[in-house]
């Protein structure tokens, strides 16, 4: 049974009441962020049995998932659908924060309408969460896959749906084994050009150019403030994600394109003691009149993270 909203302190009172609230978001710690500048939700309601809204808030500014033009980044879209899964998991279902969570997939798509920006101002989103095939090992969640839909003024403008599952902190200790105290070291290959990546900085490059073989090779950035946030002991998710927009950029060789859609897969951890290489091909293009980019992240001589990715290009 669905353990409700958890009535100790985790959230201030104001974020438990009725009603939704925009304009403070939750403590980092429940997104496993460090900086609130880099938390996007801001409250959570239960609806129903294994049922949620989560409120979000999208900045009208920010350092990495900053806007394009007059449409938000998708990615940051993406980045809020994750907290609002941690938020839940954290919150409504008490999985420890010493818990680990590990994606195996996610799939979305968003309407390129819902991610118009509003000036200087930032925009409110609701996100409706639901958890399905829920499985516990004992009495802690083990599993689930997570369902959301994004609303924008009541209107739906996204979906996403992913995959995952947690284990404690000894559990991870012994499947992570030599891995566990792993800690980034700096790239030293030369990026790509930010320009060709729609970016301006190149601390934000997360692709570099191979001396030989197609493709590219995977940038570690230590000191990026938004991907490396905190202590871990792998690539993360989202510089995995940025990685794979970026490559499909380069294929589709349109800088400003914005990924609408995309089905990811996440195989194995990628580890900071090999190198991984990027690949990626358009594929064709859909009805919709969205461009098809397959990329593959390899890693030791097997697929880590393979996908599609939907671009819009202008």
């Amino acid at each position: 049974m669905t353990t409700m909203i958890n009535p100790q302190p985790e959230l201030p009172m104001e974020l438990r009441r009725a009603e939704r609230l925009f304009q403070q978001v939750v403590p980092p710690r429940l997104v496993r962020r460090t900086g609130e500048s880099d938390v996007f939700v801001t409250n959570l309601r239960v609806t129903g049995y294994d049922a949620f809204e989560v409120s979000v808030q999208l900045p009208a500014a920010h350092s990495f998932y900053g806007p394009t033009g007059n449409r938000h980044d998708s990615l940051l879209l993406l980045e809020c659908v994750r907290q609002a899964g941690l938020l839940v998991g954290h919150v409504a279902y008490e999985i420890p924060r010493e818990f680990k969570f590990v994606t195996h997939d996610k799939q979305f798509q968003f309407d390129p309408a819902g991610l118009r920006t509003a000036g200087d101002q930032p925009v409110d989103l609701v996100m409706m969460v639901t958890q399905h095939d829920v499985k516990r090992r004992g009495r802690r969640i083990a599993s689930m896959r997570t369902e959301v839909e994004v609303l924008r003024d009541g209107k739906r403008v996204g979906t996403a749906t992913y995959r995952w599952s947690c284990v404690s902190g000894p559990a991870y200790a012994k499947l992570r084994s030599e891995y566990k105290d792993a800690a980034p070291l700096p790239s030293d290959a030369t990026p790509v050009a930010p320009e060709r990546v729609g970016r301006v900085d190149e601390v934000d490059v997360l692709l570099a150019e191979r001396s030989e073989g197609r493709g590219w090779a995977l940038r570690v950035s230590p000191d990026h403030s938004v991907i490396y946030d905190h202590v871990i002991d792998h690539v993360p998710g989202n510089a995995v994600v940025e990685a794979a927009r970026q490559a499909a950029l380069l294929a589709a060789g349109s800088p400003g394109a914005l990924p609408v859609a995309g089905d990811l897969r996440f195989s194995h951890y990628l580890e900071f003691d090999a190198p991984c290489h990027v690949w990626a091909e358009v594929v064709g293009s859909t009805a919709g009149g969205t461009t098809g980019v397959r990329f593959v992240i390899e890693q030791s001589g097997r697929d880590a993270v393979n996908g599609v990715i939907e671009l819009l290009v202008p």
